[in-house]
């Protein structure tokens, strides 16, 4: 908890955030598109389910890097739930 607690509070004062070591983490409860690229810019490659485990590489701004089943892209960090 204190790990996400720390990754958004850098993340909403819009600084990047620090270099993570593959971090676990599931969806907010939403279904969210993974994209091509860090924006809504860059085309959707795949759908992130609620509740389906994927991991965070890094994270650039708002937007992650993440591995979500055979799929890597860059998912908004606002809809990620990191896990302890």
């Amino acid at each position: 908890m204190i790990r996400f607690a720390v990754i958004a509070a850098t993340l909403s004062a819009g600084l990047a955030a620090p270099a993570l070591a593959s971090t676990k983490a599931t969806t907010d409860g939403l279904f969210v598109n993974i994209r091509s690229g860090p924006g809504v810019n860059h085309p959707a490659i795949c759908l992130a389910w609620p509740n389906v485990p994927f991991t965070v590489t890094k994270c650039d701004g708002n937007w992650c890097h993440v591995e979500y089943l055979r799929s890597t892209g860059w998912m908004s960090a606002k809809h990620i739930a990191f896990q302890d």
